[in-house]
């Protein structure tokens, strides 16, 4: 379920990619929050499974931004070891 959809500005740095990283995380943690309050005492969904589902969904798609931004938040290029 990989997403091609990171281009980063042409003048971006790794200060930049470092804030949205963090960003991006903050924003999964909270949908993580959302999706665990969807569920009464950790075990019965309280609401339909559609939405958790959705929720799954973006922060799967958030993580895997994040993990095309990372190099470039530590400076490396891609081809680079």
């Amino acid at each position: 379920m990989q997403h091609e959809f990171f281009t980063p500005h042409k003048d971006a740095n790794h200060i930049n990619a470092q804030d949205v990283i963090v960003d991006l995380v903050g924003r999964a943690k909270d949908i993580s929050v959302a999706t665990w309050n969807c569920f009464e005492d950790g075990k019965d969904l309280t609401i339909k499974g559609e939405i958790v589902a959705n929720l799954i969904y973006e922060i799967q798609t958030k993580l895997e931004l994040i993990e095309k931004i990372l190099p470039m938040a530590f400076g490396y290029q891609e081809g680079e070891e």
